[in-house]
């Protein structure tokens, strides 16, 4: 009799712990994935942290963490891991009542992009490991890669050709909120300049005189096409780090710039347009906006989107450059009519050293082959 009761008692004891495991194991238990930082460059290392917070009694004798994530995201030297199409990651830990985990994970960008963890799977058993108890959690972890810059030693001197071409297509216009003095009135004057005070003062319509600003900008035009049914991925991803470097050496030297792509958006669907400005925190758009191009969906042919450009367009003051390693005649001939209505850009062609270059520099164009091995 003695023995059955302890049969029984331990039965007993098995099935409530079973039910108790089964309806309160995921009560107060929070487990989070967060990137430490909110952007790197390419091929620049970072940390992820797994972070598990059991606020309750009952202690997890194993909870197995599980998320995927871009297979571009290397995790150097962690174990349980597994890269196919994607790197898929899984730890198992022992957590203790009202305990709290934090393990970093160390990685290396492999290659530009937005990369996103959405959700965690947990699993976990009960007391005796009998039963298998799992849920998902979202999660809205998330990291910028950006391009990383081209060769700063061979874009100097492409660099300085253009800004050649921006010193000597500036403009001078007049600046309303430069006052430099007042001047008789002549018949080629706006009435709005008209100083009223002066006038009836003196008796003599009198103008004001304004002083002079100089404006210019510069637009980059990024075409990621493919002209042949070669998918050239190097040359695309080294036209990206181009455009990255451009915008970057012409906004250290206090030029507006924007960044044009027939490229879409990963997050939005839609092509990349950035209109150009200045500052810091314009400059960090465009890197996000590049990082997260998506060269796999279907683009709109370069020709195509350059004449909607010029349609859509009415700046004169803009200097266009633009990157691609597409040579398609479209392109070309849409490109050659926009320098030529914008009295001169810069072509800078992206091409492996062995490719032929089919497109060379005219009065309105300059064609600057850019070599890759």
């Amino acid at each position: 009799m003695e023995i059955i009761g302890i049969a029984i008692g331990a039965a007993c004891i098995f099935i409530l712990q079973a039910v108790i495991y089964k309806k309160f194991w995921h009560i107060n238990l929070t487990v989070l994935a967060a990137f430490a930082q909110r952007s790197i460059t390419e091929g620049e290392e970072g940390e992820l942290y797994e972070t598990i917070i059991n606020q309750k009694w009952l202690p997890l004798p194993m909870l197995r963490v599980k998320f995927e994530t871009d297979r571009h995201l290397d995790f150097m030297q962690e174990e349980n891991l597994a890269v196919t199409d994607r790197c898929y990651k899984h730890d198992i830990f022992t957590v203790m009542m009202f305990q709290k985990i934090t393990r970093k994970l160390n990685f290396r960008a492999d290659r530009r992009g937005f990369y996103e963890i959405k959700q965690i799977s947990i699993d976990s058993t009960d007391l005796f490991m009998e039963r298998h108890l799992d849920k998902d959690v979202a999660c809205s972890a998330s990291i910028y890669v950006y391009p990383r810059q081209a060769d700063p030693g061979r874009l100097l001197i492409p660099f300085q050709k253009m800004m050649g071409e921006v010193l000597t297509r500036r403009y001078a216009y007049e600046d309303p909120f430069e006052f430099q003095g007042i001047r008789p009135y002549e018949p080629f004057d706006s009435m709005r300049d008209i100083n009223w005070k002066a006038s009836a003062r003196t008796g003599e319509l009198r103008t004001n005189l304004h002083g002079y600003t100089v404006r210019q900008e510069v637009c980059l035009l990024l075409n990621l096409e493919s002209e042949t049914m070669m998918d050239y991925k190097q040359l695309k991803e080294e036209s990206i780090r181009l455009v990255n470097s451009l915008a970057e050496m012409f906004f250290a030297q206090g030029i507006p710039v924007g960044v044009y792509s027939n490229a879409k958006d990963l997050l939005t669907g839609r092509e990349m347009e950035q209109l150009p400005g200045g500052g810091g925190q314009h400059l960090t758009q465009i890197r996000e906006s590049l990082a997260r191009l998506d060269l796999s969906q279907q683009m709109e042919e370069f020709g195509t989107f350059l004449k909607k450009h010029m349609e859509d367009s009415g700046n004169t003051d803009m200097m266009y450059v633009m990157v691609s390693s597409s040579q398609r005649p479209s392109a070309r001939e849409q490109f050659q009519q926009l320098c030529s209505a914008y009295t001169g850009g810069v072509w800078l062609l992206p091409l492996y050293s062995w490719m032929e270059q089919k497109v060379f520099s005219s009065p309105d164009l300059s064609v600057m082959r850019w070599d890759i091995e």
